[in-house]
């Protein structure tokens, strides 16, 4: 978080000030005034804080009854920054998000309690609870996936117990190490996981992606000690999506079409492009960036496809057909051969897997297993390669337009069996 107000002047806090309003901060959010995402921030701030008018953005729209736990530090404050907020109704609690054969979500501001439960038959839930409206010191969530997923998401420094048990499936944590912030509620999961997975995960909140501060407050994103917070490189595309992450995607209602019955989904990335962003710097290698999406999007647009999202250097696209999504591939790797010869001092090579099956639509996204499949497929490609399911291999076999190599047997994760998976060859990029 920026340090708010750096040089305003003023009285100086004191470590007893701000753990005073660290206990407003919580008590604010148990009573469901603040989200988990808000609380996570302000806390930040306020440790961050050095005089009383840097709290000004942290305590403005909260009502100001807490007696004694503010004495000395809101009787201190401007008057403008004690108002008398209303109350205002509370929103009905969600006790059970649930999904069959489809996908649900619960995103932006939604209200549970301390125990809520989802299931996933088949199909995926995601449950964002950064901007919930979270009551009382602990939630309880079960989460029981039978052949589906199920997705948690907490802001950053939010403490997570993950229990239960999978059975032929799996239960993950990946949780960015972060000091636990003080007064934060506790997320208890317990999952079960038949053929399934149960996936929680951090995120960080608003201000710690685009290094914004709260509302009124200055200064450049510098911490104090221990709460100095960065903001991370954004996470690679293929592997959200892998991990069951499922984010909106791109405008598709304006883009013609849908893909409909059997989806051929693609995804790319970039390998080494940290290592590259390390040598050239971020301006030239935000000017590569361009011009590797440029090449991607001109395959798109010649082949039909469609763009669902696009995150850091990675794309998700999806077709209609399994041929023209392999000719979208072969010309987006024929196109980068071409560039690597003309820029042989800075070679670009991208990783391709593809996958077809029945994928689910939500909104101007596609969700579900083959979505998954086909991005971790996409994680075991090597840069310059267009690495295929069995599936899309036996669709595209009989036109011979394409040739392939004899497969290798690979352990993806969160499935119990191998599967063979194959590179395209000869016929296509590789003879140019």
């Amino acid at each position: 978080m920026p340090v708010p107000g750096s040089g305003s002047g003023g009285p100086r806090l004191s470590d007893g000030d701000r753990e005073r309003v660290v206990e407003v901060l919580k008590t604010s959010c148990s009573e469901g005034r603040l989200t988990l995402d808000e609380f996570s921030e302000r806390v930040g701030a306020a440790y961050q804080a050095v005089s009383l008018e840097d709290l000004v953005p942290v305590l403005a729209d909260l009502p100001h009854r807490f007696g004694s736990d503010l004495a000395g530090v809101v009787g201190r404050l401007p008057e403008a920054v004690v108002p008398a907020v209303p109350e205002v109704a509370a929103r009905p609690a969600t006790r059970w998000t649930v999904s069959i054969m489809g996908g649900s979500q619960r995103r932006g501001r939604w209200r549970l309690r301390e125990k809520t439960s989802a299931v996933a038959v088949m199909g995926g839930c995601q449950l964002d609870l950064r901007k919930a409206q979270v009551e009382g010191p602990a939630v309880d969530i079960t989460a029981v996936a039978v052949m589906g997923g199920i997705d948690i998401i907490v802001p950053e420094g939010i403490e997570v117990d993950l229990g239960g048990i999978a059975i032929m499936g799996g239960k993950d944590s990946r949780l960015k190490h972060a000091p636990i912030l003080p007064g934060s509620p506790i997320i208890r999961v317990k999952a079960f996981a038949f053929w399934g997975a149960v996936n929680v995960r951090s995120k960080p909140t608003h201000s710690q992606r685009s290094g914004e501060g709260l509302p009124g407050a200055t200064g450049p994103p510098i911490g104090r000690g221990p709460h100095r917070s960065q903001t991370p490189p954004a996470p690679r595309l293929i592997d959200a999506v892998a991990e069951g992450r499922t984010d909106a995607g791109g405008d598709l209602e304006a883009a013609g079409s849908w893909p409909e019955g059997t989806v051929t989904i693609m995804f790319s990335d970039i390998e080494g492009f940290t290592s590259i962003t390390e040598r050239l710097g971020d301006r030239r290698a935000v000017a590569v960036l361009h011009e590797h999406n440029d090449i991607i999007r001109q395959g798109i647009a010649r082949s039909g496809g469609h763009e669902i999202k696009a995150q850091g250097d990675g794309f998700m696209v999806a077709f209609s057909g399994a041929s023209h999504a392999l000719e979208c591939a072969v010309g987006i790797q024929s196109a980068f051969a071409d560039r690597n010869r003309s820029q042989p001092d800075l070679p670009l090579k991208v990783r391709l897997g593809l996958h077809s099956g029945e994928a689910i639509r939500d909104g101007n996204d596609f969700l579900g297993g083959a979505v998954i499949l086909a991005a971790r497929i996409a994680q075991e490609a090597k840069g310059g390669e267009i690495l295929v399911s069995s599936v899309l291999k036996e669709l595209c076999d009989l036109s011979g337009e394409f040739q392939f190599s004899n497969g290798r047997d690979v352990n993806l994760k969160g499935l119990s069996e191998s599967r063979r998976l194959y590179s395209v060859t000869a016929t296509g990029f590789q003879e140019r």
